[in-house]
């Protein structure tokens, strides 16, 4: 039988003139939380997918909410973890996920709501795409005649470990690293300070911050100073 629905009963008893019935007793199954699936993941990028789901019964009572859940631990819930709502009703639906981080495992499933509490579907892994890291140059300072201070933030590693980080600069804008003077300043994310030497003073330069991981080299913001004029 089906959870929440009406049925009517009645026995009977047959010999070799026909078949009788008995009065006739209606009852109800008890309601329960509704059963569905989870859709598989596709369109993966460096921070979106899209999923969804399939409710195959809504256990006798409407589906008041619904849609896919996720966490970078298994079995997600819908508090405290991210959620999409995609309205109510027990039709098949799609959920686009966004805001995710690049290079991170997650852990997702659908889930639909009624009456009696809240179930959720087969659970899904998968890994967004890698990309280059994001950061920010700093502001330059202790400037001379001959060098100066810098820095930068690496904000995320884009799902892969940095490699090397620093700063480049240049007399002109948006310097690299490939043609232009840099700093190698270790490696992994977070805050680094870089000094920059062997400046010519009365010089405007242009310097960025840079970090590589095996997608490739980020850099941050151009930063313009001059330096200080010799003494």
């Amino acid at each position: 039988m089906n959870p929440g629905t009406t049925y009517y009963l009645r026995a009977y008893a047959r010999n070799s003139v026909g078949t009788a019935y008995g009065n006739e007793i209606s009852f109800r199954t008890i309601s329960s939380i509704p059963t569905l699936t989870t859709a598989t993941v596709s369109e993966i990028t460096e921070t979106s997918a899209i999923s969804g789901g399939e409710i195959t019964s809504n256990g006798g009572e409407d589906v008041t909410a619904r849609g896919v859940c996720w966490s970078v631990n298994p079995n997600p819930i819908i508090i405290p973890d991210s959620i999409t709502i995609e309205g109510v009703g027990s039709e098949t639906f799609i959920s686009t996920i966004t805001n995710l981080n690049p290079g991170i495992t997650y852990y997702l499933r659908a889930y639909a709501t009624n009456s009696v509490g809240t179930a959720y579907g087969n659970e899904i892994s998968f890994k967004t795409i890698s990309s280059t890291p994001t950061l920010t140059t700093s502001v330059v300072s202790s400037i001379t005649d001959n060098s100066a201070i810098c820095g930068g933030d690496i904000i995320t590693n884009g799902g892969e470990f940095v490699t090397e980080r620093g700063i480049c600069w240049s007399t002109t804008d948006n310097p690299t690293i490939d043609i232009d003077s840099k700093t190698s300043d270790g490696s992994g994310n977070g805050l680094f300070v870089s000094t920059l030497s062997g400046l010519l003073p009365s010089t405007s330069y242009y310097v960025r911050a840079y970090a590589t991981n095996s997608q490739g080299t980020s850099y941050g913001l151009s930063q313009n100073f001059i330096t200080l004029a010799a003494p």
